[in-house]
């Protein structure tokens, strides 16, 4: 957890804030303080013992909407932590009460919400938070459009034939939504690069004609990154990493944010800092996410963390490509 918080001047102005007693507020100023980066807080004997505060002040707070409760009486979320902190992706630590989280949703003034229902939720709040916790979104309108049709029961690929939509994909610095990436282009497409790559031909330093033979096991997946390309890339299977990849493949801006993700999840359950180009983890996360959802390896990575201990860059590399997919495998099977 950081050891410092912001307050803005935005708050104290506030007048949900000014109406409170000040004991109130002193309560308040101490969850900031002591909340983790998801902006969820777990009620302290230490704090309440300080502050001489009891229920009746963290009930002050609920009814002017400053925090929220769970059911779990002694955990507390700050309603409007995002607006109130800016903490950068690079010393971001996912909240450990990843169940609390989970019943969150995003309004648009990027505040918390508890119901699914609010006609300003765009999101729920893991999907915005892996998807890097943009503040720039210019066009909320189709976010809040998915969103019920989520709700509903109705996804964009079951109407139209067109992948659901990211939460980036509106940001300030993101290009326009590509409506014709359908999934039978995509399949399409990736029946004539493979065709075309194993009838390619070449001549051989005597003048002879000599054919290329690629290896049929080449990932076809476009869901990956952003529109980028990846060099260098061995041939073979490794516990679970196609290596076999064709060079200079499209990657989708969809499979950028899962993989960016992964590597936010490799980089804090392990406490190093190794970076979203590396291609072999790259190439390892395309593959499982073909096979599993991201939370299942997020939780793979978190359990093969515990059980490592100590690990430097190098190992820990190594460790995640040898074994993250049998521990995402064993924990499904458990």
């Amino acid at each position: 957890m950081a050891e410092r918080r912001m307050i803005s001047k935005s708050l104290l102005m506030d007048n949900k804030f000014l109406s409170l007693s000040n004991d109130t507020k002193a309560l308040y100023i101490y969850l900031l303080s002591f909340a983790d980066d998801d902006g969820i807080v777990k009620r302290s004997m230490m704090i309440d013992s300080v502050l001489r505060v009891d229920d009746e002040n963290y009930s002050a707070l609920e009814k002017n909407g400053l925090i929220i409760p769970d059911h779990n009486d002694q955990i507390k979320v700050i309603t409007d932590w995002n607006s109130l902190q800016s903490i950068r992706k690079d010393i971001y630590r996912q909240t450990t009460y990843l169940e609390v989280r989970s019943q969150l949703f995003m309004r648009t003034d990027y505040s918390y919400t508890k119901d699914p229902n609010d006609k300003n939720v765009f999101s729920s709040a893991d999907d915005w938070i892996k998807n890097g916790r943009p503040k720039d979104i210019t066009d909320f309108k189709p976010l809040i459009q998915q969103h019920l049709n989520d709700r509903n029961g109705i996804r964009n690929d079951d109407r139209n034939g067109v992948r659901n939509l990211s939460i980036d994909q509106y940001s300030l610095d993101q290009r326009s939504i590509d409506q014709d990436s359908t999934a039978q282009q995509r399949a399409e497409k990736g029946n004539k690069d493979q065709h075309r790559a194993t009838t390619t031909q070449q001549r051989s330093s005597n003048g002879g004609m000599g054919e290329i033979l690629l290896s049929d096991h080449r990932s076809t997946s476009t869901k990956y990154n952003n529109a980028t390309t990846e060099n260098g890339v061995n041939s073979g299977e490794d516990n679970g990493v196609n290596q076999d990849a064709e060079n200079n493949f499209k990657l989708d801006p969809e499979r950028t944010q899962e993989i960016a993700s992964l590597f936010d999840s490799l980089n804090q359950s392990f406490d190093v800092n190794l970076s979203v180009d590396d291609e072999r983890l790259r190439m390892l996360f395309d593959n499982l996410l073909n096979q599993y959802k991201i939370g299942y390896i997020e939780n793979g990575l978190i359990e093969l963390s515990e059980s490592a201990g100590s690990q430097n860059k190098g190992n820990v590399k190594s460790l995640v490509v040898n074994h993250l997919s049998e521990t995402v495998k064993s924990l499904l099977t458990n």
